[in-house]
């Protein structure tokens, strides 16, 4: 790894990738600013499908989108939406921290449901997996209560089309529960209706043993109060966590150190233009390291150096991190390889695939990928 030089000049362009609606909107915030101060052409594209963005980020159609942990884990795993031969793992980098945030879960303010306890077959959830690779997540909160044992068969799943007409299910009462970011437009509006909103407390100090059930399905959640997006999710328990913004690793080494640069040293232009931004710092992005399975890119680590940031113990994570993906990566090529030799259709449609696939990385001991309690956490 080289110090970087001086006379650096930034590329034309500089693409990247968010969810349509909130993440389209937390990058047009500041990215207008980024384009002015380096005369960099920046490109915002939105998708409402995260296969698509990592998809995109993988070939170079982006140069960056926001690396949430549930998705990003289910990508480099393949699994789920993911199984496909254009979808699974790849070499993905950290090069900042997004925000700090928060999601959870919520039902109309005149629901039958007040705490999980609640959730028993028969309840009707939004569906979104045909648009969200983080279907996940919402299966783990259903089973918090310990009522339902089979997702698929003891829940009545209502299918939605948007993030907005997820909102509206509820809203209208056409479903009971859904997933959302407090802070997405639909929920603010959502929040208007007659009947208000309601979260569903997710406190895991009160209810380890329902966090427990959370948290074998879904290994990637920290569990705290919420502080951010729509009055009636403030201080009540939900998912809390640091988000990274991420690039390939192939990405050049000197961009990444002067963007991640630029962000430090400019964070003063950019953190009032969205709630987000505000954690968007450089202490948001240490108190992740320790946490995280996601490598940081080189560029990044040159310039946490340069601060006298970057320890050991980061450096021996970051090893560990970057070595697991790269099990990944090659078991996925090596199965794909040996299921087109077999004939077998490499779809996340085919069920003969997904099985292949998982039985592949049972025989070669491939842990999941999960967030740590510190550095000393093998």
């Amino acid at each position: 790894m080289t110090e970087m030089k001086n006379g650096f000049k930034w590329p034309e362009r500089f693409g990247t990738v968010g969810w349509t609606g909130l993440g389209v909107t937390l990058l047009n915030s500041w990215m207008p600013i980024l384009s002015e101060k380096t005369g960099m052409k920046t490109q915002v594209m939105g998708t409402p499908d995260s296969v698509c963005r990592f998809r995109w980020l993988r070939y170079g159609l982006v140069d960056m989108t926001a690396g949430g942990t549930t998705e990003l884990s289910q990508m480099l795993e393949g699994d789920r939406r993911y199984g496909k031969r254009d979808c699974g793992p790849f070499q993905i980098r950290a090069l900042w921290a997004q925000s700090k945030s928060n999601s959870g879960f919520f039902v109309r303010g005149d629901s039958y449901i007040k705490t999980t306890d609640d959730i028993k077959p028969g309840v009707k959830a939004v569906d979104m997996r045909d648009y969200l690779a983080s279907q996940r997540i919402l299966e783990a909160f259903l089973v918090w209560g310990g009522h339902i044992k089979d997702v698929e068969k003891e829940v009545d799943w209502v299918r939605a089309t948007s993030s907005d007409h997820k909102a509206q299910l509820v809203v209208e009462g056409k479903a009971d529960v859904a997933f959302a970011m407090p802070s997405s437009p639909s929920i603010y509006e959502a929040e208007k209706n007659p009947h208000g909103i309601r979260w569903i407390s997710l406190n895991s100090d009160e209810d380890p043993e329902g966090a427990k059930r959370f948290l074998d399905l879904d290994p990637l959640i920290g569990f705290a109060p919420m502080f951010n997006g729509v009055e009636s999710c403030h201080g009540v328990w939900g998912s809390v966590g640091i988000s990274l913004h991420c690039t390939r690793a192939s990405t050049d080494t000197e961009f990444v150190y002067n963007l991640a640069k630029w962000i430090d040293e400019n964070w003063e232009l950019v953190k009032g233009t969205h709630l987000w931004n505000e954690y968007m710092t450089r202490d948001s992005l240490m108190e992740e390291i320790p946490h995280t399975f996601i490598p940081m890119h080189d560029g990044l680590i040159i310039y946490l150096k340069e601060l006298g940031l970057w320890t050991k113990a980061m450096e021996r994570r970051n090893n560990n991190n970057i070595e697991l993906i790269t099990r990944y990566c090659e078991a996925n090529q090596d199965a794909i390889e040996m299921a087109d030799g077999k004939k077998i259709w490499v779809s996340s449609k085919n069920p003969e695939w997904i099985d292949f696939w998982e039985n592949h990385k049972a025989k070669l001991g491939l842990p999941k990928f999960k967030m740590f309690l510190s550095l000393e956490e093998d």
